[in-house]
């Protein structure tokens, strides 16, 4: 209950989409519902652990390697669907 996923739209997730429509809500989020949503709820994944964010030293650490180096690159990847979106995706 009361959970969110960021999905990267392809032909087989809508069609996964259009199966559970009847139980779910979905649809585009715009750039204040994502920021919204991360600041007040996100939380990341680090050695299989569920850490507030916090602070960007965390987000850094952890995707720094791919440029993500504060909690607003992190929105933009999400946001954009950059090409870094998939491990900013799985580190929330």
């Amino acid at each position: 209950i009361f959970n969110g996923v960021f999905v990267k739209l392809n032909k087989a997730s809508i069609n996964m989409l259009r199966i559970a429509e009847p139980y779910i809500a979905w649809g585009y989020p715009n750039l204040k519902s994502v920021r919204e949503l991360i600041y007040k709820r996100g939380h990341g994944r680090m050695r299989k652990q569920r850490i507030a964010l916090t602070d960007n030293a965390l987000v850094e650490k952890a995707l720094g390697k791919y440029g993500i180096i504060c909690v607003e690159d992190l929105i933009h990847e999400i946001f954009t669907v950059g090409k870094n979106f998939k491990p900013a995706n799985n580190f929330l």
